[in-house]
């Protein structure tokens, strides 16, 4: 397997853990936690039509991913998790706030301008709440023959609450990452976070 079809389908977190032989480390960075809604009210629409509902979703679900990580990727993001229609990105090195922060609005942006999804079985509208958090997470690689990434600790949990609390089609970022952007990036106050 050549290092880019690698890449395409292990973090680069891991396979530089792994490298230096790590089981359990701390990553220092901007978390970006996406959750994207719609995709359950569009799979039960195309439900309707066996197999060819089911081979629209799955085209409807690349192209959409693709968009959204292809916003990511451009910014450095590395995806740590994909879990159903939600998204976990790190990024790390110089300027990850603001990166992670460009990300989230490039991806929002990039959802906004599939526009609603047609399908033969009507339009659905997809949205996205967002959060992001900057700070220490502690991450772990348990298992032997197949490794499952585990990021941990109050940090992790701060992106979940900002993501949770966000509305559909916003962005919710922590105190400590709205710290390290230009203030006019910054919108209203939402507890917990802007």
């Amino acid at each position: 397997m050549t290092q880019r079809e690698l890449l395409a389908r292990v973090p680069r977190l891991v396979l530089n853990a792994l490298e230096r032989g790590d089981r359990h480390f701390v990553a220092d960075g901007s978390l970006v936690f996406c959750d994207v809604s719609g995709f359950t009210k569009l799979s039960e629409r195309l439900a309707v039509q066996g197999k060819a509902g089911a081979e629209e979703l799955t085209l409807i679900l690349n192209g959409t991913f693709t968009d959204l990580l292809t916003a990511a990727y451009e910014r450095g993001g590395d995806l740590l998790k994909f879990g159903g229609d939600a998204l976990l990105l790190l990024f790390q090195g110089d300027g990850h706030p603001e990166r992670a922060c460009q990300a989230a609005f490039a991806m929002r942006a990039a959802l906004k301008a599939r526009g609603a999804v047609q399908t033969g079985a009507g339009n659905v509208t997809l949205r996205m709440s967002q959060g992001v958090h900057s700070g220490r997470f502690a991450c772990f690689l348990p298992g032997t023959d197949q490794l499952e990434l585990i990021v941990i600790g109050s940090d992790a949990s701060t992106v979940t609450d900002m993501e949770t609390v966000a509305n559909a089609g916003e962005i919710l970022i922590s105190p400590a990452t709205a710290a390290l952007v230009p203030a006019n990036w910054l919108g209203a106050a939402k507890d917990p976070g802007v």
